[in-house]
């Protein structure tokens, strides 16, 4: 029952025998003086003057040594910072020392002192005197000097004038001048304790320095030794807060200079080079700390054993008070100091291992996240094999996505390598309590305690295998653990394309399978967790049956209340040591599977190639994304244009993006040689942005110049943007730019480029999201005038007309550069603009909504100024980050909400059913019954002997050893019964949770960080896993023990309720003021890891976009330094919130226990001595249990925090309720609602006077919009960017809100239908092709239900276009072109012996193994394969090259007609190209139709179609076309 581990540490104490109890007894007279001889030879050493002597000389010489060693030419740090002891306790204490030296020369005159005793105080009254005359630091070390003299002193004349009074034979008195002079000693030591400490600014390094953003001190730092070691009083304005209100987190004590991330940071850099392995590594970058743990534990062991000491000699006093030669106080005051001292040393282990704790995990975030930042991407079979099991099947099912990987090994594997500290209590805390526990055992009992030490060491293996066998279910469950964040994290990020598929149920189906292999795992480690519990609690039960067995059987020696207690006592101890030994394993286990894990990342990474710095060029270079990659750069030699425009081109997968990462370093130079400037901007294919303001995304961390600033947001197209958001710049581009179109988002991450400094510029394809007007005003501001002007730009790009006019051109084809053309001091020449014909006001208005949502719930509108950018400080800044950071926590914190103390109910509600939550109630109760009974009957036991009632010995042991029976199997059922519950209820919540968050509309993402929700899934489902059903155990246990207590002592010592009572109402009141700040703190640690998760993703997202800038990476690191210091903040004060309520708790039931001896000596002769040592050895434990109940329900309340989040968001309202349409084929009376069985039967689309807002509050989006697609047409939809466009396809998968009019799609209103049914009705093929971890098959069809033939047909139609082959035969195939290569240039896992795409093709994260081009190819097949009548495409083929791009036309014609053209193709383009021969062209401007016809008819109408031919750059070719077809 006690398999409590560390929250129960010290149930029971462990009295120490010297000799056995027989033995005192028979020789206790003639031996008294012989007992106390050594108290009067110790009194008489203290007053021969050696012990003085040596502490005087000590100091000196260490003052003597500081002084040679001193550096005087040290510059002193600012004397403004300094806190110095305030003056009236330096005059107190000066006062004070004074009188105790005048008292003791006076003594020492009249013979009754020691001159070596007025040496000593005349030795610290000069120092405390001298350390005023010097500077700072010599204040400093005499003060502590001249404290360690007094408080040595004070501790020599108690030992030599107050110890003989213990014994009751000695009665000389003192003189009054040494009552004098101890007396002020003692009030000179305790002013000394309790005056604030003197705190100087710490001398650091420079470079940490100046990271450091403040250099006051914290109160832990300036408050005196008795807050510090005892008290922790500076935690109680904290308290008092707490109590009135939440706090928040500027309210919440400043972190101390030495747990500053960056100086934290410096010490595990300089401790990973001295110890290589992880290891090692903490062992040399906190061996203080360490040490500092084993001291502490270890005497926390010791002291426990003094009150059980006293307790014993209490007992024996009162069995013969005239026989005693001690005086009974001496007992009571042992009583009192001895918890009490265990107390303030358990409580430093704890201070000293949470401080550790949250040091580990701040350095080795930090240093995880750097090690990520220099390294190139690890490939996917490293890092299976970080995660290695044997299961290679599984491996291969469940790979994972190295964003998910990283994250989970910062969070989850650095968090559990911290909660490893604990070793150190059982190294040598559990070690020396359990040697002396066994020496007492032995002491006490002689040969028969050795075979119940034989037994318990004969049965120890088990537990050992059993723990053995953890490690390995450990390892894989971490395994699958990192699969499904992975898998989580893969899908949250691609939630929009989720949606449009309606793949929600197939993705719920595949993340459940995941997590049901996963809580398999976690059961097996549940039952094996509750066999080692119920191991460890039966070995030392079993011996004790054993002993007693032996003791009364074979010895024939009388169970007394003294050998009965004691023993119980010993082996109790010993049973809880082993008990929280085996509980602890389990942190082992897994902290050793994650030091492991890091230590093989550490190992695997390859560190960034650093290009010698020089003229951009490349000469016969060899580039290969990783060792294992398949696809290269061969034979590579370019002499770009210095200066100039250079453009890159070739087909999808010919490896331009490769080229541009090997630029960056991002790729292995395998031969040749490469020389690039220091400082690159990068725009990358698929827009990079950070989930902060449109202005610092610009900024990226970059000085602001408004004149700079301006020029670019003009070259880009932004000011009309800005005009339609509310906060114009200053609005939050979201999650992966999810408020901005995209176009937008391209844009953005152009102007970051161009607003940089850097000389050279990589752009991959920034026209592709563009239309044609907007492409043709960036051209003619960024790269024809002269912003551009001496920085060299290097381009890839599809646009036909840029090539002519760049002073280099690249044809790259297979890996090699097939054509260089050179075309120096070529003049670029803009495209002319028909400004009266420009579409200036029409900016997607969805944009608009979204700001304007935002600006109202933060209440906040920036006032626009004329410059188009928001009217803000002169330095650029909207608001500062630190701002920001701590708004974010604080306000995630707020909206969590108090949490309903009995909430517990409600989780225990998912247990299965109510009568399994009653059950394991009612087991907690038994289980209590049983421990509690086991004393009682021991009490009645001994007290049978006292009457001489104790004959049948075999009934007594028999019914002992049925309690200790009934106690193991209570204990473990209960164990069983919470667990099971704990496990169901896990499975239910994750399972509504993911339901939940795949359910909600869209616009719910944009208010919810992705990093926010994967956070959930991570820490706060780990913790209802793990760890709130053994807390909720816990707790109930706590409150049924303390019941159970308090009632059995009561009832046999009827007045010890009033002290009982009185405690529990002080427990209650200390309780609640810990309660509501701990609870408080703990939300805002909670909230402080979030922005954690989403920096760390952020990041690993933007690797190669932070990495190419000079610096930048260093940025990024003191940003995470900066959400870092306000997690270790939080988390401090968390901690320590922990130790201020333990040492109050602690103080007052150490009272309750002296109450209780001093009760049992008043009652001495009247009660049996059983009875009485039954209720001692319970109230001794009283402490425990009121800390316990108040630690357990405060950490109850805590854990229900992870529960009650999951739940906020499991409960979030879903997109639409199923109750809110009826079936399908259900009859109705009304006829618009009667949808036909075989709907839809046709592609006709139709809408009819529709307006369509994104929110029912918000603004207009598309007004009075009437279309009408007949069924077979092929419809594009075009119109400068933001005007609409993508609005209209949305309307049509019920996106938005149908405010007036109706969308019918082939005759039915879609309102009137259930989004699933319509979604699952059309297809759309996105602008960003969206493919997942996995295969090709999995990515076509998610949902498993559509035939192979129908899957190879489709690749077979698409085999055709440039760049992508079908493989029929399986077992030889590999992506593209041959090569693997990609928008990120990657490869496939298999080694190729020919060409093609099979449906086992690999499929990496992301699709990084394909091209930007194959992507949008299998986009295009997984829209086939659906057979939809309907298929609308969103600029999907915007990035291609026109061959692939006519492929992928042809391949929709080609569809079309085959299926008796009832097939309706709706398609949003830029490329005038594309559509040109398209049956109908609707221009959208401002959410209003502005013309629709034939593109003939709109070229002759000469109206918007025909201006946006002309600025197209390839009006020649449409002009022909269309005449031709005429």
């Amino acid at each position: 029952m006690d398999q409590l581990g560390l929250r129960v540490h010290g149930w029971d104490s462990v009295p120490l025998r010297s000799q056995s109890l027989y033995t005192l007894k028979s020789t206790y007279g003639t031996t008294s003086i012989t007992q106390l001889q050594w108290i009067h030879d110790l009194s008489d050493f203290t007053r021969a003057g050696y012990l003085q002597l040596t502490i005087i000389i000590a100091s000196f010489l260490v003052i003597v040594r500081y002084f040679l060693h001193r550096p005087y030419s040290k510059v002193s740090g600012p004397e403004s910072n300094v806190h110095a002891v305030p003056w009236p306790f330096e005059l107190l204490s000066q006062l004070l020392r004074a009188s105790s030296l005048a008292f003791m020369l006076v003594a020492a005159v009249q013979g009754e002192g020691r001159w070596i005793d007025a040496t000593a105080l005349a030795y610290a009254f000069i120092l405390g005197v001298l350390r005023l005359a010097y500077d700072l630091e010599w204040r400093h070390v005499a003060l502590h000097h001249t404290n360690f003299i007094l408080a040595g002193t004070l501790l020599i004349l108690s030992l030599g004038e107050l110890l003989p009074y213990i014994d009751t034979d000695h009665d000389e008195g003192m003189s009054p001048m040494m009552i004098g002079s101890v007396s002020t000693l003692a009030a000179a030591v305790f002013v000394a304790l309790v005056t604030r400490r003197e705190w100087i600014p710490p001398s650091l390094d420079l470079d940490i320095s100046e990271k450091i953003p403040t250099r006051e001190p914290s109160p832990e730092e300036t408050c005196s030794w008795l807050e510090y070691y005892v008290t922790y009083e500076w935690l109680t304005p904290l308290m008092f807060k707490g109590l009135r209100r939440q706090v928040t987190y500027e309210e919440l004590p400043r972190l101390p200079w030495y747990d500053e991330p960056f100086f934290l940071l410096s010490k595990v850099q300089e401790a990973r080079r001295k110890g290589k392995s992880t290891l090692w590594t903490l062992i040399y970058f906190l061996p203080q700390e360490i040490t500092t743990m084993g001291c502490w534990i270890a005497l926390s062991f010791i002291f426990e054993m003094v009150a059980p000491y006293a307790m014993y000699e209490l007992l024996r006093y009162l069995s013969d008070p005239e026989g005693s030669q001690f005086r009974p106080w001496v007992w009571l005051v042992l009583l009192f100091i001895g918890p009490l001292s265990r107390s303030v040393c358990f409580q430093q282990y704890v201070f000293t291992s949470t401080r550790l704790s949250v040091r580990v995990r701040a350095a080795l975030t930090q240093e995880l996240y750097y090690k990520a930042l220099g390294s190139i991407e690890l490939d996917d079979e490293v890092f299976a094999e970080i995660a290695a099991t044997d299961k290679e099947k599984e491996k291969s099912k469940q790979a994972t996505t190295s964003t998910g990987r990283l994250a989970n090994l910062m969070g989850a594997d650095i968090d559990t390598i911290a909660k490893g500290r604990d070793i150190v209590l059982v190294v040598c805390g559990v070690a020396s309590g359990s040697i002396v526990a066994l020496v007492g055992l032995y002491k006490l009992l002689d040969w028969t305690a050795l075979v119940g030490i034989v037994v318990m060491l004969a049965l120890a293996p088990f537990p050992v295998l059993i723990a053995r066998r953890m490690v390995g279910i450990q390892r894989e469950m971490k395994r699958i653990q990192d699969s499904r964040i992975s898998v989580i994290s893969e899908y949250l990020a691609s939630i929009r394309a989720i949606k449009y598929f309606s793949w929600e149920e197939a993705i719920i189906k595949r993340v459940n399978e995941i997590r049901l292999g996963e809580q398999k795992k976690i059961w097996g480690l549940n039952i094996l967790y509750i066999t080692l519990n119920q191991l460890t609690e039966a070995i030392p039960n079993l011996s004790l049956v054993l002993i007693f067995t032996l003791q009364v059987l074979v010895r024939k020696e009388p169970l007394t209340a003294e050998v009965a207690f004691t023993a119980i006592t010993l082996v109790r101890t010993l049973r809880r040591n082993l008990s929280m030994a085996s509980n602890m394993s389990r942190s082992f286990t897994a902290a050793g599977v994650s030091v492991k894990r890091l230590d093989r990342y550490n190992n695997s990474t390859t560190p960034l190639q650093s290009h010698p710095v020089g003229q951009l060029q490349i000469s016969n270079a060899t580039f290969r994304r990783h060792k294992r990659a398949l696809f290269a750069l061969k034979d590579v030699s370019i002499q770009f244009v210095e200066g100039g425009l250079n453009v890159i081109t070739g087909q999808s997968g010919s490896g331009k993006t490769t080229l541009l990462m090997s630029i960056l370093g991002e790729t292995l130079l395998e031969d040749g040689t490469i020389t690039c400037p220091e400082d690159i901007a990068y725009a990358s294919q698929s827009p990079w942005l950070q989930n902060e303001t449109i202005r610092d995304n610009i900024l990226f961390n970059s000085p602001f110049e408004q004149a700079r600033y301006d020029r670019v947001i003009n070259a880009c197209g932004l000011p009309i943007d800005f005009d339609e958001f509310p906060e114009r710049d200053g609005t939050e581009v979201g999650e992966n730019g999810a408020s901005l179109s995209g176009g937008q988002k391209s844009r953005v991450a152009l102007a970051r480029a161009l607003y940089s400094k850097a000389s050279v510029i990589l752009l991959d394809d920034v026209f592709s999201a563009l239309d044609s007007k907007t492409s043709a005003l960036l051209w003619e501001e960024a790269f024809c005038g002269d912003l551009l002007k001496g920085r060299t730009v290097v381009l890839v790009t599809q646009l036909p007309w840029i090539a002519p006019q760049a002073d280099l051109t690249v044809t790259l084809e297979n890996g090699t550069v097939k054509e260089v053309q050179q075309n120096l001091g070529v003049v670029r020449k803009s495209v002319t603009l028909n400004k009266t014909l420009a579409d200036e006001g029409n900016l997607d208005e969805t944009v608009e909504a979204a700001a304007a949502h935002t600006a109202e719930s933060n209440g906040t509108t920036l006032v626009a100024s004329a410059n188009g950018s928001s009217n803000v400080s002169s330095n650029g800044d909207i608001r500062s980050a630190e701002d920001k950071r701590r708004d974010e926590v604080t306000q995630e914190a707020l909206k969590t909400g108090p949490t309903a103390r009995l909430q517990f109910f409600q989780y225990m509600r998912l247990f299965g059913n109510p009568f399994y939550a009653m059950l394991a109630l009612a087991m907690s109760i038994l289980s209590t019954a049983s421990f509690v009974g086991t004393g009682l009957w021991i009490a009645v036991w001994v007290d049978a002997y006292g009457k001489d009632d104790a004959y049948d010995i075999g009934f007594y042991l028999g019914i002992y050893a049925a309690w200790s029976i009934a106690d193991v199997i209570f204990s473990g059922l209960t164990y069983i019964a919470y667990e099971n519950g704990g496990w169901y209820a896990a499975r239910s919540l994750h399972t509504t949770f993911i339901k939940a968050v795949l359910s909600v509309p869209l616009s719910w993402y944009k208010a919810t960080p992705i990093g926010r929700v994967v956070n959930r899934f991570s820490r706060d489902m780990d913790s209802i896993d793990n760890q709130l059903a053994g807390m909720l155990r816990l707790g109930v246990e706590m409150l049924t023990r303390l019941a159970f207590q308090i009632v059995a002592v009561g009832s046999v010592l009827p007045i010890f309720m009033l002290p009982a009572a009185a405690c529990c109402a002080a427990g209650i009141v200390v309780g609640e003021l810990y309660m509501r700040t701990a609870v408080t703190a703990k939300r805002l640690v909670s909230s402080s890891q979030s922005p954690l998760f989403a920096h760390f993703a952020d990041t690993l997202a933007g690797l190669p976009i932070i990495r190419a800038r000079a610096n930048m990476a260093q940025t990024f690191g003191i940003q995470l330094a900066d959400k870092l210091r306000v997690y270790e903040r939080s988390i401090e004060a968390q901690f320590n919130c922990n130790r201020w309520v333990a040492l109050k708790v602690d103080m007052m039931t150490t009272l309750v226990t002296v109450a209780a001896g001093g009760i049992a000596v008043s009652k001495a002769g009247l009660v049996a001595a059983g009875v009485v040592g039954f209720s001692l050895s319970n109230a001794t434990t009283l402490s425990q249990l009121i800390l316990m109940l108040v630690r357990a329900g405060n950490e109850l309340e805590i854990e229900m925090q992870s529960f009650h989040r999951v739940r906020e968001y499991a409960s979030v309202e879903p997109e639409e309720k199923p109750e809110e349409f009826k079936k399908i084929t259900q009859y109705s009376d009304n006829p618009e609602s009667a949808v036909p069985e075989n709907w839809p039967s046709t592609g006709e689309v139709e809408f009819r006077n529709v307006t369509i807002k994104y929110d029912l509050d918000g603004p207009e989006i598309l007004k009075d919009i009437n279309l009408k697609f007949s069924a077979g047409e092929r419809v594009a939809v075009v119109g400068r960017t933001g005007s609409g466009k993508s609005t209209l396809v949305l309307s049509l998968l019920r996106f938005t809100h149908v405010v007036s009019g109706q969308i019918l799609f082939d005759g039915v209103d879609i309102t009137m239908l259930p989004r699933r049914k319509l979604r699952e009705a059309l297809t759309i093929i996105p602008q960003e092709a969206v493919l997942f971890n996995g295969d090709v098959r999995s990515n076509l069809d998610p949902t498993g239900n559509i035939p192979t033939e129908t899957l190879e047909k489709a690749l077979r139609y698409c085999s055709g276009i440039a760049s992508f082959q079908y493989h029929q035969n399986e077992g030889q195939a590999q992506n593209g072109n041959g090569q693997v290569s990609g928008a990120n240039d990657t490869y496939t896992d298999e080694a190729p012996s020919d060409i093609g795409i099979t449906l086992s093709t690999p499929v990496k994260p992301k699709g990084e193994n394909f091209s930007h081009g194959q992507r949008q190819v299998l986009s295009l097949c997984r829209a086939l394969v659906r057979g939809s009548k309907l298929m609308l495409l969103d600029e999907a083929t915007a990035s291609m090259d026109y061959e692939t791009d006519q492929g992928i036309q042809e391949v929709l014609r080609k569809e079309l007609n085959e299926h008796g053209r009832d097939r309706t193709l709706v398609t949003i383009a830029h490329r005038l190209k594309t559509i040109i021969d398209y049956d109908r062209v609707v221009v959208m401007s401002a959410g209003s139709v502005l013309e629709a016809g034939s593109p003939k008819e709109l070229y002759d109408a000469k109206g918007q179609f025909y201006d946006m031919m002309k600025h197209s750059g390839e009006f020649e070719d449409l002009e022909r076309f269309l005449n031709d077809k005429a």
